[in-house]
């Protein structure tokens, strides 16, 4: 939205009225418009006067779920606005996907990429077991499907868990026998 006119531009207009000049007249020497002119100098004979109303200030609705809107953003930082909006949905909120990436610009949360970094209680879980007859089962799972983008402060380093932060192929090897289940080792 642009400026408005500054109020001396304003008063000079409204002078010039007053000292006998048309609207018109007093629009075309300060180059202005005539219809600024009548509405200036209307302004002024109701209130008194010249300064342009208030513009701007409107308060979004989901400034009232805000605590909500923060807390989904904190409790898993990689979700979509999509998937933003569908909890909003789920907990009778109404608002668009346009409309909460601007709530979280307001707030300074930005979309970046996280930064790795591996659970130190999770890191080489090794159990022994002792010698018995094993049933070897080995399963895996791929990290590169973990979300690599996610929302928090502007300015600051968004840390989440990704596991190991190789960005490979986990294998988790387990030996199983009849009577107890036992952990050997994972292979990265």
């Amino acid at each position: 939205m642009p400026k408005p006119y500054s109020d001396d531009l304003r008063l000079r207009v409204v002078a010039a009225v007053g000292e006998g000049a048309s609207r018109h007249e007093a629009a075309d020497r300060f180059d202005g418009s005539p219809s600024s002119a009548i509405r200036w100098v209307e302004r002024f004979e109701h209130s008194g006067s010249v300064s342009a109303k208030p513009s701007g200030g409107s308060t979004s609705p989901l400034e009232a779920h805000a605590d909500f809107l923060l807390s989904v953003i904190d409790k898993q930082p990689d979700l979509t606005l999509d998937e933003v909006v569908e909890a909003m949905r789920a907990a009778n909120i109404a608002g668009s996907r346009s409309a909460v990436a601007r709530f979280y610009l307001r707030r300074q949360i930005s979309f970046k990429k996280k930064l790795a970094r591996q659970r130190a209680d999770t890191a080489g879980r090794h159990v022994y077991c002792g010698n018995a007859h094993w049933v070897i089962d080995e399963t895996g799972t791929n990290t590169a499907m973990t979300r690599l983008r996610g929302r928090c402060l502007k300015g600051e380093r968004l840390i989440a868990h990704v596991p190991h932060g190789h960005w490979k192929t986990t294998t988790f090897v387990a030996g199983l026998r009849c009577d107890l289940f036992c952990l050997t080792h994972a292979l990265a």
